[in-house]
């Protein structure tokens, strides 16, 4: 399969089921794919300063989002550049349904996020998606941003659209519609 088909069952999961869920059934993959210790590496990565980070910087966001009429929230991470990242205050949003993201590249503030270099070494030693094993581990690393930004977003009650994708990804993910 490839790794956008695999992309869109994900976004149907994080509508469906848990965070936990997802993230048990791309570690499976991974381990079964990449092998016991690409995914265990990949699970052993300690996410809470990361988590920390990205709520301090999402609670920024919201703050803007208190003082000023905004529709949703992109938050963007880049896998060439040691996971860096950024939050994207946006004035428009359109719904998954609308097969539209044009709004997420049109953003009134930005917010600097955190990096995760651990997952940005993880990524370079595999690729995107030359092999089934790139794939799958690219599918883990990728659960495990959208879980760690998706957590911290409930605990601090998000109230508006909160989306997430890697630098280009197309669909831009939907953590919270």
């Amino acid at each position: 399969m490839d790794i956008f088909d695999y992309l869109e069952e994900m976004q149907v999961e994080l509508f469906q089921k848990s965070f936990e869920e997802i993230e048990a059934k791309y570690y499976r993959l991974c381990s079964t794919i990449a092998g016991d210790n690409v995914a265990e590496r990949i699970r052993n990565v300690n996410l809470d300063i990361l988590q920390t980070k990205l709520k301090s910087s999402l609670q920024k966001a919201l703050y803007i989002e208190n003082k000023q009429s905004i529709e949703a929230i992109y938050f963007e991470y880049d896998m060439d550049n040691e996971w860096e990242s950024t939050f994207f205050i946006c004035d428009e949003y359109s719904s998954l349904s609308e097969e539209d993201d044009d709004w997420a590249s049109d953003w009134i503030a930005e917010i600097e996020g955190p990096i995760n270099s651990e997952f940005a070494q993880i990524y370079q030693e595999n690729g995107f998606d030359v092999t089934e094993k790139a794939k799958a581990v690219t599918l883990f690393l990728v659960i495990r941003t959208v879980k760690a930004l998706g957590t911290v977003a409930q605990d601090i009650k998000v109230n508006i659209p909160l989306c997430i994708g890697f630098h280009d990804q197309d669909p831009i993910m939907r953590i919270k519609e």
